[in-house]
């Protein structure tokens, strides 16, 4: 059996209750044995199991008990993951990892049951990770990888990877909040009985304005469901959710322009007529048997947003897509001491329109680049794990893939063309068990990032269609009784790395990096009913091949996170103190961003059926940002006409804000 089918079926034993936990000691040669429900999933006993010193896996309170802003801050509990934003609650995050500014998921990404989230030629971004559909309560589990060392993720993976499990069971319940800013959110759901399965089915609305001078006015509707029902080979579940949301973008701005008559402070709003809207459906069909699983899946993705980055030339940017794939994975037991899992995945994009066009006020001026793309790819990929003494478990891999991209022109004197790109991604990893308590890893592996397919064809300036990453890590998992304690030194080199571009709002290739870091990731439960987590990491990267211009811009030095959390049968509470540290924002490194420190409190009274809920969000009223940049912009009434004044602009952490809520379970 595979890493994450033991994964999967261990969670399925993890159902949200105030019971205490007891997980028998792993060796090499055993699983851990559930003996009751586990509350604190970080509390879980990886040795013998987890192939890599940075693999984890997060359930039950540490999910549900968690304060949240936005609900890509859930990813947050992949130790040392940051999620920011510079556009609005309806946009696709900002994320940062292992020295990484991700941008909106060109090195990190995430699965939903299978279905893989990132947006490959997205029109704003590659590898575009939008998971603001999301409706919390649905999520049961979240187990989380760094690196290139695993066969069965191939894109968008190099910096790390998230698998998100929702639930298949939630208890009736109906709940509403409303807080400061304009927040309001409403939100139901529950299982029932439908023929021989089970069907879950779960609701959400929202809306938020937000401290900004103008008001996002976001307006968000999300539906969820999922029928479960054994059969005769195995466990089915077909899942479908949509989202749908509109929003007025409250972007990064010039910081000269903040207290001038163009701008009263950082909330101010430059450029008022920007909007932006998301449409996503997806369905899928999952079979799943004791050494085997099977998925399909589809979705349809209508997406637009317009954005004045620069302050002088407003955009529109747009995407209409349908996209198709699945996966299917078969586990052998060859010997007792051999393993092998055998898989392919395959995905289609048929990209109807993306591109951008030169807007005025919202109104349409010009275009600038619109194009159909047909882009597709097939992956093959086996692992192997061998046990040859007690104790040792010796990982290889292979996968390889293959993309084909077919890109038209749909305005005139525009690149157009097909390329096909192959890449093939070996790994290998130890893990020796020094006994029962503590794990020593080693890993190392190759893997890849795609590029914009519209870069691919382009004849004047090409760019490859798969960029060769390779990754290596050494670490050490310590587990006593109560206590997790993981710790993991690792090197991350890239030939081409994706960068976010002011001009046009968007990331495009450029030199090869190289990294490295430490993480340090501690989980203590001192009593029952309270946990304590932990998170430091450090990282160093530089570009190559470019002397006196060796600074990544975005390249986190340092993040970090403490949570506190105490769980009762009538009442739960939660501290979180998240830290963003410094970045540079230029290559010469001679303008940087300071670091950031942000406190979240959240508590809950739960008397009988009803649960009574509140949030104080950024605690100590922080007026820090939440992101930085550096690129020359215009702004009308500040700045000579037609003249782009290099400097920084930035987004404003939002203030204090206290939500509360209640909740009602039938």
């Amino acid at each position: 059996m595979s890493i994450s089918t033991k994964y999967f079926a261990l969670s399925r034993n993890k159902l949200l209750c105030l019971f205490l936990f007891n997980t028998l000691p792993a060796t090499a040669d055993t699983k851990p044995v559930i003996d009751e429900v586990i509350v604190f999933g970080r509390g879980e006993n990886l040795v013998g199991i987890a192939p890599a010193a940075s693999e984890g896996a997060v359930s039950g309170a540490d999910l549900t008990v968690r304060p949240l802003l936005r609900v890509a801050e859930l990813l947050e509990v992949v130790p040392g993951l940051i999620a920011a934003q510079h556009s609005g609650s309806g946009k696709a995050n900002q994320y940062f990892l292992r020295g990484f500014n991700l941008d909106h998921g060109t090195d990190f990404t995430a699965y939903i049951d299978d279905v893989p989230m990132n947006l490959r030629t997205h029109g704003h971004g590659q590898g575009y990770l939008d998971i603001n559909g999301l409706i919390p309560e649905t999520v049961e589990r979240i187990d989380y990888r760094k690196g290139p060392y695993r066969a069965d993720v191939g894109d968008f993976a190099m910096a790390g990877a998230s698998y998100l499990r929702t639930v298949q069971r939630l208890d009736t319940f109906i709940s509403a909040e409303t807080g400061s800013y304009g927040w309001r959110r409403v939100a139901s759901g529950g299982t029932f009985d439908a023929g021989s399965g089970k069907l879950t089915v779960a609701g959400q609305l929202k809306s938020y304005d937000g401290p900004w001078q103008k008001s996002e006015d976001l307006k968000h509707e999300s539906v969820y469901g999922k029928y479960a029902q054994d059969t005769a080979i195995g466990d089915l579940e077909i899942s479908f959710s949509g989202y749908h949301a509109t929003w007025d973008p409250t972007e990064q701005i010039p910081e000269r322009a903040i207290g001038t008559s163009v701008c009263d402070d950082e909330f101010c709003a430059l450029d008022p007529s920007a909007t932006g809207k998301t449409l996503r459906f997806i369905t899928s069909a999952r079979l799943t048997g004791d050494d085997w699983r099977a998925t399909l899946y589809a979705q349809r993705y209508d997406w637009n947003m317009l954005s004045n980055p620069t302050y002088d030339f407003q955009i529109n940017q747009f995407d209409q897509r349908w996209t198709y794939g699945g996966r299917y994975e078969k586990n052998f037991t060859l010997n007792p001491v051999l393993d092998l899992t055998l898989g392919s995945e395959g995905r289609y994009d048929d990209i109807g329109k993306v591109g951008v066009e030169h807007t005025d006020a919202a109104q349409f001026v010009s275009p600038i680049s619109k194009h159909a793309v047909k882009e597709g790819s097939l992956a093959l990929y086996t692992e192997a794990t061998w046990k040859p003494i007690n104790g040792l478990r010796v990982l290889g891999g292979l996968r390889g893939d293959s993309y084909s991209f077919d890109v038209t022109a749909l305005e005139d004197n525009l690149a157009e063309g097909k390329k096909a790109d192959t890449i093939f991604s070996p790994k290998v990893g130890l893990a020796y068990a020094l006994n029962s308590n503590i794990e020593l890893y080693a890993n190392w592996g190759k893997g890849f990032h795609s590029n914009d397919a519209r870069g691919v064809v382009n004849k004047e300036t090409p760019v490859r269609g798969l960029v060769r990453g390779e990754g290596k890590e050494t670490g050490a998992r310590l587990q006593i009784g109560n206590i997790s304690l993981t710790t993991t030194y690792w090197w991350l080199d890239l030939d081409s790395e994706l960068k976010f571009v002011g001009d046009s709002n968007s990331v495009e290739p450029s030199n090869p990096t190289q990294r490295r870091g430490y993480e340090i990731v501690g989980f203590w439960r001192p009593i029952s009913w309270l946990a304590v987590d932990a998170v430091w990491t450090g990282s160093h990267a530089r570009s190559q091949d470019s002397p006196g211009a060796e600074y990544v811009p975005g390249a986190i030095e340092s993040a970090g996170e403490l949570g506190i959390t105490a769980l009762h049968e009538r009442w739960e509470a939660s501290v979180r103190v998240r830290h963003l540290g410094p970045y540079p924002l230029i290559e010469d490194n001679s303008q940087r961003a300071s670091a950031e420190n942000i406190v979240n409190l959240h508590a809950a009274w739960k008397p009988g059926h009803y649960t009574v809920y509140g949030e104080l969000l950024n605690v100590l009223d922080h007026d820090g940002k939440d992101i930085v940049y550096y690129y020359g912009s215009n702004v009308a009434g500040l700045d000579p006409a037609g003249e782009q004044v290099d400097g920084r602009l930035s987004r404003a952490v939002e203030p204090r804000t206290l939500r509360v809520g209640i909740k009602y379970t039938f």
